[in-house]
Protein backbone atom coordinates (compact mmCIF):
# COMPACT_ATOMS: atom_id res chain seq x y z
CA UNK A 1 0.00 0.00 0.00
CA UNK A 2 1.40 3.21 -1.09
CA UNK A 3 -0.39 4.89 2.20
CA UNK A 4 1.02 2.25 4.61
CA UNK A 5 3.64 0.43 3.07
CA UNK A 6 1.73 -2.72 4.19
CA UNK A 7 1.32 -6.03 1.80
CA UNK A 8 -1.93 -5.78 -0.60
CA UNK A 9 -3.39 -9.90 -0.54
CA UNK A 10 -6.30 -9.57 -3.21
CA UNK A 11 -9.27 -11.44 -1.55
CA UNK A 12 -9.03 -14.22 -3.49
CA UNK A 13 -7.48 -17.99 -2.53
CA UNK A 14 -5.00 -18.73 -3.92
CA UNK A 15 -4.19 -22.83 -5.37
CA UNK A 16 -4.14 -25.39 -2.50
CA UNK A 17 -5.46 -23.15 -0.01
CA UNK A 18 -8.60 -23.91 1.84
CA UNK A 19 -11.54 -21.54 1.34
CA UNK A 20 -12.51 -19.73 4.47
CA UNK A 21 -15.50 -21.73 6.18
CA UNK A 22 -17.71 -18.76 7.28
CA UNK A 23 -17.44 -17.14 3.94
CA UNK A 24 -17.83 -20.82 2.27
CA UNK A 25 -21.19 -21.11 4.09
CA UNK A 26 -22.41 -17.23 2.95
CA UNK A 27 -21.28 -17.91 -1.11
CA UNK A 28 -23.20 -20.99 -0.62
CA UNK A 29 -26.19 -19.17 0.43
CA UNK A 30 -25.94 -16.15 -2.12
CA UNK A 31 -25.36 -19.25 -4.88
CA UNK A 32 -28.71 -20.70 -3.79
CA UNK A 33 -30.73 -17.22 -3.88
CA UNK A 34 -29.08 -15.65 -7.06
CA UNK A 35 -30.97 -14.91 -10.19
CA UNK A 36 -27.88 -15.16 -12.52
CA UNK A 37 -23.99 -16.93 -11.81
CA UNK A 38 -21.27 -16.05 -13.97
CA UNK A 39 -18.14 -18.16 -13.64
CA UNK A 40 -15.36 -16.49 -14.86
CA UNK A 41 -11.84 -17.88 -15.92
CA UNK A 42 -12.44 -21.16 -14.04
CA UNK A 43 -12.05 -24.89 -14.49
CA UNK A 44 -14.57 -25.66 -12.49
CA UNK A 45 -12.47 -28.88 -10.72
CA UNK A 46 -11.50 -27.67 -7.43
CA UNK A 47 -14.36 -28.14 -5.15
CA UNK A 48 -16.10 -26.37 -2.78
CA UNK A 49 -16.13 -23.90 -5.39
CA UNK A 50 -17.21 -25.77 -8.17
CA UNK A 51 -19.99 -26.96 -6.65
CA UNK A 52 -21.65 -23.72 -6.44
CA UNK A 53 -22.44 -23.10 -9.92
CA UNK A 54 -24.96 -26.37 -9.39
CA UNK A 55 -25.95 -25.09 -6.34
CA UNK A 56 -27.30 -22.02 -8.39
CA UNK A 57 -28.80 -23.77 -10.85
CA UNK A 58 -30.88 -25.55 -8.36
CA UNK A 59 -32.23 -22.30 -7.02
CA UNK A 60 -33.23 -21.13 -10.91
CA UNK A 61 -30.39 -19.00 -11.39
CA UNK A 62 -29.31 -18.65 -15.16
CA UNK A 63 -25.43 -19.84 -15.45
CA UNK A 64 -23.45 -18.07 -17.64
CA UNK A 65 -19.75 -19.69 -17.73
CA UNK A 66 -16.69 -17.77 -19.59
CA UNK A 67 -13.82 -19.91 -19.75
CA UNK A 68 -11.25 -20.71 -22.66
CA UNK A 69 -12.04 -24.82 -22.29
CA UNK A 70 -15.28 -26.81 -21.51
CA UNK A 71 -16.23 -27.50 -18.03
CA UNK A 72 -17.74 -30.13 -15.94
CA UNK A 73 -21.05 -27.76 -16.17
CA UNK A 74 -21.63 -26.58 -19.58
CA UNK A 75 -24.08 -28.81 -19.91
CA UNK A 76 -25.87 -26.94 -17.30
CA UNK A 77 -25.12 -23.45 -18.35
CA UNK A 78 -27.88 -21.18 -20.19
CA UNK A 79 -24.48 -19.18 -22.02
CA UNK A 80 -21.10 -20.40 -22.87
CA UNK A 81 -18.55 -17.82 -24.24
CA UNK A 82 -15.06 -19.64 -24.93
CA UNK A 83 -12.21 -17.28 -25.30
CA UNK A 84 -9.84 -16.34 -22.77
CA UNK A 85 -11.12 -14.33 -19.41
CA UNK A 86 -9.08 -11.20 -19.96
CA UNK A 87 -10.11 -10.78 -23.10
CA UNK A 88 -13.63 -11.66 -23.36
CA UNK A 89 -13.88 -9.28 -20.00
CA UNK A 90 -11.96 -6.54 -22.13
CA UNK A 91 -14.73 -6.37 -24.71
CA UNK A 92 -17.40 -6.80 -22.46
CA UNK A 93 -16.58 -3.81 -20.52
CA UNK A 94 -16.11 -1.95 -24.24
CA UNK A 95 -19.78 -3.11 -25.01
CA UNK A 96 -21.35 -1.72 -22.13
CA UNK A 97 -19.21 1.64 -22.34
CA UNK A 98 -20.20 2.12 -26.40
CA UNK A 99 -24.22 1.22 -25.13
CA UNK A 100 -23.89 3.96 -22.41
CA UNK A 101 -23.12 6.65 -24.65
Amino acid sequence: CDSCEGLLKPATISFGQAMPERETTEAYRRSEQCEVFIVIGSSLVVQPAAYMPMVAKRGGAKLVIINRDETSCDHLADIIVNGSAGATMAAIVEMVKQSMG
